[in-house]
């Protein structure tokens, strides 16, 4: 058995063969072409395990050794570098440390999704990337009608009459907007260009949109998803292509975290220091969880136990904290529907009775 480490770039590849028992090592460098990684791999005459970084560009190599009939695997970057610490570091060491943590059986690995999952999971990131600008454009707006105290009349100024609402601070010429503040140059620009980005993004969504209903088909346990205040459609089938299964987390605790809703905690002598999220996390999952949470909150048929949980710590931490808190709170209970296969209002009344058992305990 060959053990193979590949430290992928973008132009090439350094890869390094292994075996054990015969105690041979070898390393070279390949050119990111498909021809050459087909030639080398099929001159191996061993059977061969691969460990593979997970990088941005891995899906092109992966798909390619699988087509090989290879047995492939991607390493866990942050945990490996933790595991395997050296003072030289280059090409030749890091592949050299893969092939020899993977014949260890030391190496850890990621979730490696399929072919066909990756392909959706693209057109859902597609749509939550173009919301994320849209709401950057979205916030410019709103920036330059604070810094000149104008507030407008509706609370949605982005279609119907808050729209001409908004477009009336352009071009201030009936009583209404007489005694109004004139915006000086370039500001009223500024409001006119971001709010030709917000009008193509939103056109931009809705077609992706109309994509994702087309060829997702929507499943038994995202509709069971749709039954958490602030969860829709969309909302649910992303939740559930960029978690994967959910038995790879052995906690709640551990799902959080990988959605990077969880802070830096520091600890020492008995006193500890909460600091910032995570950020290496899966960060498509941070962004749609807060998005929940937001919608939660303003949806009229929200459970009363979810604002509670909002008010009460709002009042205690602020409105920061609070969003943060509460998408943390409806991951877990995601997390909990997913493992047990169970709709929200159970998983809320199995909590409730959770929580009495453990305080008569």
């Amino acid at each position: 058995m060959n053990y193979i480490g590949i430290d992928l770039h973008r132009k090439f590849s350094q890869v390094h063969v292994y075996d054990p028992v015969q105690a041979v090592e070898s390393t070279r460098q390949l050119a990111n072409e498909p021809r050459v990684v087909r030639k080398f791999f099929r001159a191996l005459e061993a059977p061969c395990k691969i460990a593979v970084e997970s990088t941005a560009n891995w899906y092109w190599l992966v798909d390619l050794l699988q087509e090989l009939e290879l047995d492939v695997v991607l390493s866990n970057p942050v945990q490996t570098k933790a595991i395997a610490h050296a003072r030289i570091k280059n090409d030749k060491v890091d592949a050299q440390t893969l092939a020899q943590l993977l014949s260890a059986d030391l190496l850890p690995t990621c979730w490696m999704p399929t072919r066909a999952d990756r392909n959706i999971r693209e057109l859902l990131r597609t749509r939550l990337g173009l919301l994320v600008f849209r709401t950057r454009f979205k916030n410019i707006i709103r920036s330059v009608l604070a810094k000149f105290n104008i507030n407008l009349e509706h609370s949605n100024i982005w279609d119907g009459a808050g729209r001409d609402d908004l477009e009336s601070v352009l071009t201030p010429n009936d009583r209404k907007t007489l005694n109004r503040l004139t915006l000086d140059p370039p500001y009223p620009e500024i409001i006119h260009q971001a709010l030709v980005h917000v009008d193509l993004l939103t056109e931009q969504i809705a077609d992706w949109e109309t994509k994702i209903h087309r060829l997702v088909k929507i499943t038994p346990a995202a509709r069971q998803l749709t039954t958490v205040p602030g969860i829709g459609e969309l909302s649910a089938l992303t939740i559930l292509y960029e978690s994967g299964p959910m038995d790879r987390f052995p906690s709640a605790k551990h799902y959080t975290s990988y959605a990077g809703l969880v802070p830096r905690c520091l600890g020492s002598a008995g006193k500890y220091w909460r600091g910032k999220l995570f950020k290496q996390a899966n960060m498509y999952l941070k962004r749609i969880y807060i998005e929940i949470a937001l919608a939660a909150m303003r949806a009229r048929q929200t459970d009363t136990r979810l604002k509670a949980f909002y008010r009460h710590t709002f009042n205690r931490k602020g409105m920061a904290v609070a969003r943060i808190a509460l998408a943390r709170k409806i991951a877990g209970i995601v997390y909990h529907m997913q493992t047990k296969d169970i709709d929200y209002a159970t998983c809320m009344t199995y909590n409730k009775m959770a929580g009495q058992a453990s305080t008569t305990l």
